[in-house]
């Protein structure tokens, strides 16, 4: 008896396989083309022997901007649900794994030595044709920021933008690991003095909440329970170079006159 799955059966699953194989021979790619931190060799070359699972095929429909999944009627084709060029081009059926409530931490602004933690929310807007994100849960709620989710082509990295009034913020994201963790940079203005504004870049990390978590949210200062492991999640940002903050070095004093002499 042939083992069924969400998929299909072990054929069907060859049958997805042998289509992704067909789209990258057609658009020049080899299979080592879809290896990502997110997505080993092993699980390419499972995959292509038809043993691979739902969220593998997202990954790698996201990655080539196609759906594979078989219709009922028995052929391929990509849904209606497709993203608007600008804003990567993705279909709902390789992002629909990034839906879900995360929980968002990154440095304050005005004092980075303590944490901001609150609460993003991303899902499909039927209205929009493409991902959307929401901010909740914010102490300081005047700043919440809704906007869009941009998924550029062939990185492993996704973009929250927001803008309002001629003002553009954005969160450069690594794609989710297989913590449901996603690390990179915020870039967007301060104002630590009233109406003075100052742009500013820091380390952010989003990690999707699991059924029935209450993550730590506020003001996170260092006598707080989980500043400790909110610390070492944004140190990762730099440890494991999913960012770098690339700031010039000032000069080596010049040497004058001879060793020892004044």
């Amino acid at each position: 008896m042939t083992q069924e799955t969400g998929l299909g059966s072990k054929q069907d699953r060859k049958a997805i396989a042998s289509a992704i194989q067909r789209h990258l021979d057609a658009n020049g790619l080899a299979r080592k083309d879809l290896i990502r931190e997110h997505l080993s060799k092993s699980s390419i070359e499972k995959l292509f022997q038809g043993d691979f699972t739902e969220r593998t095929l997202n990954k790698v429909e996201g990655i080539l901007k196609t759906s594979f999944q078989r219709q009922a009627e028995g052929q391929f084709k990509a849904r209606d649900d497709t993203a608007a060029k600008s804003v990567g081009g993705y279909v709902f059926d390789a992002v629909e794994y990034l839906q879900g409530d995360y929980l968002c931490v990154r440095p304050m602004f005005a004092n980075p030595a303590n944490f901001n933690a609150y609460l993003i929310s991303i899902a499909w807007s039927d209205a929009q044709k493409c991902l959307v994100f929401e901010e909740k849960s914010r102490f300081d709620g005047k700043y919440r920021q809704v906007g869009t989710v941009y998924i550029p082509f062939g990185t492993a990295f996704m973009n929250l933008v927001s803008s309002s009034a001629g003002n553009v913020r954005t969160v450069l994201l690594s794609l989710p690991d297989t913590e449901d963790m996603m690390r990179g940079i915020i870039s967007t203005l301060s104002n630590p003095k009233g109406s003075i504004y100052i742009p500013v870049a820091a380390p952010i990390v989003l990690r999707k909440l699991r059924a029935g978590e209450e993550p730590e949210l506020g003001v996170i200062a260092r006598d707080n329970r989980r500043y400790g492991e909110y610390q070492s999640w944004l140190a990762t940002v730099l440890t494991e170079e999913f960012g770098i903050f690339a700031v010039p070095q000032p000069p080596a004093p010049r040497k004058t006159g001879r060793a020892g002499k004044p």
